[in-house]
């Protein structure tokens, strides 16, 4: 087994094990949520103090980009996410399976509104980094050194989405809306799309912090988009917005396409299999 693979493996046995292990022993506490997303670091401090050398340990921890900022991207990052959560909120408004709620439109309301933003986006980053350490910083460039770019975006995305299974078909506190043969699917082919964006995101910076505000900008769309809108039915807002929602997939499979054929931080150079650091062909592609 190459050692790409070996590490890829060891990592994803480790976080498939934690986060069935939160869903089965606390199915109904909130809390599961919250753990699972602390599930991909958790997996990374495991394997950095058991499998990985002593003198390597702080080499492994520098690949995750922590000390780049990558902020010629973080407009891009945040944008984009919460543009694409917020039009399956409007296609829920319009396909009348939800009503707006008054929003506050003076200035208090506003600043309001606007503090929350800036709080919940601040919040999320930084809850999602935990994820983002694992998912983008860990292993999608261990998976660029067994295939192609292209390839490794689609299948970290695929395996992202699977990470989510424990918790909507176990546990009862996450997507609980809705179907479980309908939402857990959609789920899955969102999350895959999605992660081509946030593969294309790390490959444009290899710094962790932008890939963490895209998901971080995505969940908070999410969160403030369901606190505007009335359900006329739990389930029918399901099947249209948020994470299990048919819009949200559509908007996300639109845009992740279009970086899949026309990226170009996947078309310089060859887009093959990375060998070595993923660190060249990213400042290559630059």
């Amino acid at each position: 087994m190459s050692r790409p693979l070996r590490e890829a493996t060891t990592y994803l046995v480790l976080a498939f094990t934690l986060a069935i292990g939160i869903a089965v022993a606390m199915p109904h506490a909130g809390i599961n949520v919250l753990l699972s997303a602390f599930a991909p670091v958790t997996a990374l401090v495991i394997i950095t103090f058991t499998v990985t050398p002593r003198g390597r340990r702080r080499a492994l921890w520098s690949e995750f980009g922590l000390n780049r900022s990558g902020k010629r991207l973080w407009p891009f990052a945040l944008v984009v996410p919460m543009l694409l959560a917020g039009s399956a909120y409007a296609a829920a408004l319009v396909l009348d399976v939800a009503d707006l709620r008054e929003i506050d439109l003076t200035s208090s309301g506003v600043a309001l509104w606007s503090a929350n933003l800036a709080t919940m986006l601040a919040s999320m980053t930084v809850l999602f980094l935990a994820e983002e350490l694992g998912w983008r910083a860990y292993l999608l460039p261990r998976i660029q050194q067994l295939t192609s770019r292209r390839r490794a975006a689609l299948v970290t995305g695929f395996i992202h989405g699977c990470f989510h299974l424990p918790l909507i078909l176990v546990a009862t506190t996450y997507d609980q809306h809705g179907s479980r043969w309908l939402v857990a699917p959609v789920v899955v082919a969102t999350i895959t799309m999605g992660g081509v964006f946030y593969a294309y995101v790390w490959d444009r910076t290899h710094s962790v912090w932008p890939v963490a505000m895209a998901h971080g900008a995505v969940n908070t769309a999410f969160t403030l988009g369901a606190a505007a809108v009335v359900a006329r039915s739990e389930a029918g807002l399901a099947y249209v917005a948020d994470e299990s929602g048919i819009a949200t997939f559509a908007a996300v499979a639109v845009v992740g396409a279009l970086l899949l054929a026309r990226a170009r931080v996947w078309r310089t150079g060859t887009d093959a299999v990375v060998t070595g650091s993923a660190r060249a062909p990213v400042a290559a592609a630059r």
